[in-house]
């Protein structure tokens, strides 16, 4: 193994237990009561302000809310995230979801994820004819099956509700024996060494799949996403083959993008 390549190792590991730590955290507040700081940092075994500290970058990633003491799962994650973010700059990814479509020809056959951002393009699609569908969001099967000759196939399993899909076992079972000539993914966060990720487990697994059994990938992301990372690796810069977004490369994305198309919606 090459000195770069243990170094880079070596500089990410902490990064991956940074975000293994605030799913931790994440998980510990799904079950729904408001914690303390203390009780998280024993729970943990970190102190008090490593727990500040990663609280303090959930809540500006909009994921907990500050509580005196400790923190609660934000409203928008806990009641209804998916209803929350398809209303989140939905402008933006309009525009994105129709550059999209453009670029997407008859009878192609695709993986499309249960993102917010994949229900509009689900929507900008539905004037295309004879594609062939696999996804794992009820929104996307409703926009897309039945319509122009379309053939969808729905991964199943046990519907997680606060997103209206599928993520479990049985969905990944599923998913395991198409081999699509495209994947269309979206992700909660994008950074140059972080590469794309998400804060939703069963999500970022989900989409990984996704992208490891397609011939091709396009990511499609709103300036939002841009720097920031969460906790859940979905992609590298060298897996992608598009990604389509609202903004412009600036020098450092175009440094790791390397031959990746950039498509300014």
């Amino acid at each position: 193994m090459s000195v770069a390549v243990v170094a880079w190792r070596d500089m990410l590991r902490p990064m991956m237990k940074r975000r293994d730590r605030r799913q931790e955290i994440l998980d510990l507040l799904t079950r729904g009561e408001p914690l303390g700081i203390g009780g998280m940092a024993r729970v943990l075994s970190v102190s008090d302000e490593t727990v500040r500290r990663e609280l303090r970058l959930l809540e500006a990633d909009g994921l907990i809310e500050r509580i005196h003491g400790g923190a609660r799962l934000a409203k928008s994650v806990e009641e209804g995230p998916f209803e929350a973010r398809l209303q989140r700059n939905a402008a933006a990814k309009r525009r994105i979801a129709a550059a999209l479509a453009e670029r997407i020809e008859d009878g192609t056959n695709l993986f499309l994820d249960a993102s917010s951002t994949g229900f509009h393009i689900a929507q900008a699609l539905r004037g295309k004819r004879d594609l062939t569908i696999v996804t794992n969001a009820l929104g996307v099967t409703n926009e897309l099956g039945g319509r122009n000759g379309n053939r969808l196939y729905l991964a199943g399993g046990e519907l997680d509700d606060r997103y209206r899909a599928f993520f479990d076992a049985t969905a990944r079972g599923y998913l395991a024996q198409f081999r699509p000539t495209l994947a269309i993914v979206s992700t909660e966060s994008v950074d140059p060494h972080a590469g794309f990720t998400n804060y939703h487990v069963g999500e970022g697994e989900l989409c990984r799949q996704m992208i490891g059994q397609s011939r091709h990938t396009t990511i499609a992301v709103d300036a939002s996403k841009f720097d920031r990372v969460s906790v859940v690796a979905v992609a590298a810069f060298a897996s992608v083959d598009r990604i389509v977004t609202d903004r412009p490369p600036d020098d450092r994305y175009a440094a790791v993008a390397g031959a990746v198309e950039w498509v300014n919606a």
